[in-house]
């Protein structure tokens, strides 16, 4: 008996498409500043100006030196200065735009294709950089502009001494010959070249940042293909390289394969075919792993929510009365005969001695005398502070202030990083921290509808049909339950600007878009047998009306 074959790892197909589009990404960074390294070069020699293995090839790597000639000059600290603060800039329109999403292609809420039509051809990356480019190069513009207006005034007002301070430092633990009085001059070094200068390598800097960040967002976005082909299709057992990826750990990994899956389940009707067909494999059939892993992934949306509203119930523990345990008894029990009557007089002792106390306690407490320190405190406290003024240093009031601030603060434009808007808070529920998980589950909703559908003229065996109904109870219950918990969800006492429309939610927006057209796909298509395979016309019913079909 011939040994089994070994299913290709999905990462084996994965990571050379990377690598070539990495690559490729790689490359327009280096003629970038390759193209600046020849702007800013030497220009007395025509062919030294740009030839690679010259001057221009090393400034391609080092565009320009901190230091000039061992001699300390201001006009390059102030370049390093500026450059250092557009690095912040960059830093700060990074985070707040997060540049570095790569997003594949789910759709929009509105305008996203049915799971059985066919999407637009892939855009070429060249082409899609050069769409960006007009826009990238206002952006660029316009910042470089701002900063030889603004970079000057901050300079000198703000760091001017601290970077000379620094650059000093340096140049003497490098052993320059500095003079030891080497002290700033009064005036700025400014002047109409330094700030021509500041403009152009400014500009060359954010271009070198903003165009290498699109090129690798244009080619890393790629589709997972390969000359037009599923880029598991030269595996040994595509099927099976393909259910390795699914299963994998690996975010990267496991969104190529839910993304080469949805692309298959759509657009390769072969390959699909072969989903069916094959079903003695280990573990189960390939429609049976395949949809096994999708149903896993859309389940976990509703695994979340349930955790979530767990969580708060856990920390709102209710007490059985059961469960108090009393404190040890100090005093002797209670009396049980009336309280209202003249107590009998005492037989012993200690009983007298214990009543007189009691009553001389008693007397101190309900009748203070003229001179207790209590009464000499507050007799102070209202010659000293006045009425209206005790009230405002109340603990009641000093909370309430502190809140007012507090929330006043948060409508700052510099307070949004600590703000838990709505989005933010359901988009850390629902689809999981730190990644979002919103593209896996998209690619799963469309590939088991587009699978259930195209099954009813391609499944010669019969075993889709066996699963529509875990499938479309799933997406149901799915629906219900991320709809209502929108719909629910309390904001967070940060989120000082909501207002009921920011419950639309971009990314949950898709997703029950996705489960609808679905839902309506899987009712139209199965609605007419639904009873051989189990479903019910209730459940037809939710099904059309979710997806917006009504009782038809």
């Amino acid at each position: 008996m011939p040994a089994p074959i070994r299913s290709r790892l999905y990462r084996e197909n994965l990571t050379p498409a990377l690598h070539r589009r990495f690559t490729h990404a790689a490359g327009v960074s280096l003629l970038i500043c390759y193209a600046e390294a020849i702007l800013i070069g030497d220009k007395s020699s025509l062919l030294w100006s740009w030839f690679p293995l010259g001057k221009a090839g090393i400034r391609t790597l080092l565009l320009s030196l901190p230091w000039e000639r061992q001699r300390l000059n201001e006009r390059p600290i102030y370049l390093r200065s500026l450059y250092l603060g557009l690095a912040f800039l960059q830093t700060a329109l990074h985070l707040k735009s997060d540049y570095d999403e790569v997003r594949a292609s789910v759709g929009s809420p509105h305008d996203a294709p049915s799971p059985n039509e066919q999407p637009p051809a892939p855009v070429n990356p060249v082409e899609q950089m050069k769409s960006r480019v007009p826009e990238l190069l206002r952006e660029i513009g316009l910042i470089s502009l701002s900063s030889i207006i603004l970079g000057p005034i901050i300079y000198s007002l703000t760091i001017r001494k601290i970077a000379w301070r620094t650059s000093l430092e340096c140049a003497r633990f490098l052993r320059w010959d500095i003079p030891s009085a080497a002290e700033l001059s009064y005036i700025p070094p400014y002047h109409i070249t330094l700030i021509l200068r500041s403009l152009t390598s400014g500009f060359c800097l954010l271009l070198l940042w903003q165009g290498s960040n699109l090129a690798f967002s244009a080619y890393v976005t790629q589709e997972p293909l390969k000359r037009g082909q599923p880029l598991t299709q030269e595996s040994n057992d595509p099927n099976g390289s393909l259910i390795n990826g699914l299963k994998s750990r690996k975010q990267v990994v496991k969104t190529f394969a839910f993304w080469e899956l949805a692309k298959i389940s759509k657009q390769f009707p072969e390959r699909r075919v072969t989903i069916f067909k094959d079903i003695d494999r280990p573990g189960g059939s390939a429609w049976s792993q395949i949809s096994n892993e999708c149903l896993k992934v859309v389940q976990e949306i509703t695994t979340r929510i349930s955790a979530y509203e767990k969580g708060l119930t856990e920390q709102q523990p209710s007490i059985h009365p059961s469960q108090l345990q009393s404190l040890p008894r100090l005093g002797a029990p209670l009396r049980e005969e009336p309280v209202l009557l003249n107590p009998p007089p005492p037989s012993s002792r200690r009983e007298v001695v214990g009543r007189q106390v009691g009553a001389f306690v008693k007397s101190y407490g309900n009748n203070p005398s003229p001179g207790s320190p209590k009464q000499y405190l507050e007799y102070a406290r209202n010659k000293v502070i006045p009425q209206d003024y005790q009230q405002t240093l109340s603990v009641s009031n000093a909370q309430s202030t502190f809140s007012t601030g507090l929330t006043r603060s948060l409508h700052w434009r510099i307070s949004q990083p600590f703000r838990q808007t709505f989005a933010r808070r359901v988009n850390s529920i629902v689809f999981a921290q730190p990644y979002s998980d919103v593209q896996i589950i998209v690619h799963a909703i469309t590939s088991l509808t587009a699978l259930a559908t195209k099954s009813i003229e391609e499944d010669c065996y019969g075993k889709v049909a066996r699963d529509i109904p875990t499938l479309l109870r799933t997406f149901v219950m799915t629906y219900q339950s991320l709809d209502n918990f929108v719909k629910t969800l309390r904001p967070h006492w940060t989120d000082v600007g909501f207002s009921e429309g920011d419950r639309k939610v971009r990314d949950v927006e898709v997703v029950l878009g996705a489960l609808r057209r679905g839902l309506g796909e899987i009712a139209e298509g199965f609605g007419g047998f639904a009873g051989e395979i189990g479903l019910g016309a209730k459940e037809i019913g939710v099904a059309r009306g979710i997806a917006g079909m009504g009782g038809r």
